[in-house]
């Protein structure tokens, strides 16, 4: 009697085709997890920025000592980032405040980037996951994009050009 172990050819191949097609859905799975796991990192992001810079404000409000992370100096405006002026305080040095503060802060698109920046002026236009801190006078706008690409009819790209691919929050800095 002859004693056949193994597989036939036929067997292996449906094998590696039932693998190919597991592989291809589970990529595409990954794909989208990725992608949403990346929007929410930004929605998050952005949540801690507004809150953080709501909550330095108020402390200059109170009279803190240590605001966005510096000593608190208001005999003199240091712009070195050594100390912070709270009687000056501007919405552009509140801007510049927090970016260096939130510095460590990581977008989740390019994480060799730091996720927040502050500009000087508001944009739309912003690419994926970064949180822009825009002064403009005494108020300060904190804009993220968190979703792709769109065309516009030219094909030039049109970041986040549906109100639902960006967030946008205004703070008033109080004199």
């Amino acid at each position: 009697m002859k004693n056949n172990k193994g597989f036939t050819l036929i067997e292996l191949l449906v094998v590696v085709a039932i693998i190919g097609i597991l592989a291809a859905v589970g990529t595409v799975a990954y794909t989208g997890y990725t992608e949403g796991a990346k929007k929410s990192s930004a929605k998050s992001n952005h949540a801690s920025v507004v809150k953080y810079i709501a909550a330095e404000e108020q402390k200059c409000v109170i009279g803190a000592k240590k605001v966005f992370g510096v000593e608190v100096d208001d005999t003199q405006a240091d712009s070195a980032g050594v100390s912070f002026n709270c009687k000056t305080r501007t919405g552009s040095t509140v801007a510049t405040a927090a970016a260096a503060a939130l510095a460590d802060f990581k977008n989740p698109h390019d994480t060799d980037e730091a996720a927040v920046t502050a500009s000087g002026t508001a944009t739309t236009n912003g690419d994926e996951g970064f949180v822009r801190v825009v002064a403009s006078g005494n108020t300060i706008t904190v804009s993220t994009c968190f979703d792709a690409t769109t065309e516009n009819t030219d094909g030039t790209p049109n970041w986040c050009a549906e109100d639902e691919d960006r967030v946008e929050n205004e703070i008033s800095i109080k004199e």
